[in-house]
């Protein structure tokens, strides 16, 4: 349930589900998290409305989306400028509202939404976070595990490469 494990789980789960071979390397400061078996570079974000500590209230649902600099492990430096540099960005929410029967474990109790980079660099509002209601507007339908690859494959058909 915290945040850096479960953002570790859901870009496994991503992973299964889009069809990344298991005995491939993620390093933790790559561009992009993920590269799918027909070479879209993916980004994936998670939220959830269940935090491990102690909560009043359920946690808003907001991702952070903000260019970052690239880490280049072959010369050890980062990029001069700031962007996304991954072709889709696949947000996973861990969406159960229950805390007794919560388990993250479960693909059932997670929505996902992708969305392709291109719409997000032009996206009018902020550039650092997207809010769920927002995402849900610029993403479409909602996701189930199973529909991912589908949709993964789709929005990097979508995304426009910069010139």
């Amino acid at each position: 349930m915290s945040n850096v494990t479960r953002g570790v789980l859901a870009e496994f789960l991503v992973a299964r589900a889009i069809g990344v071979n298991p005995d491939e390397v993620r390093h933790e400061w790559d561009a992009y998290d993920l590269t799918s078996p027909s070479g879209i570079k993916i980004e994936v974000k998670s939220s959830a409305y269940i935090q491990s500590w102690y909560q009043e209230n359920f946690s808003e649902i907001t991702f952070s989306i903000k260019p970052a600099r690239a880490w280049d492990s072959e010369t050890n430096k980062l990029s001069e400028n700031a962007a996304r540099h991954a072709d889709v960005y696949v947000f996973a929410l861990l969406a159960h509202q229950d805390q007794d029967t919560i388990d993250p474990m479960d693909v059932s109790q997670w929505e996902f939404y992708t969305v392709p980079t291109s719409d997000l660099n032009t996206r009018k509002r902020s550039q650092h976070s997207i809010t769920l209601g927002p995402l849900k507007v610029l993403a479409g339908e909602t996701l189930s595990y199973h529909d991912l690859a589908a949709a993964v494959d789709l929005a990097g058909e979508r995304n426009e490469k910069p010139d």
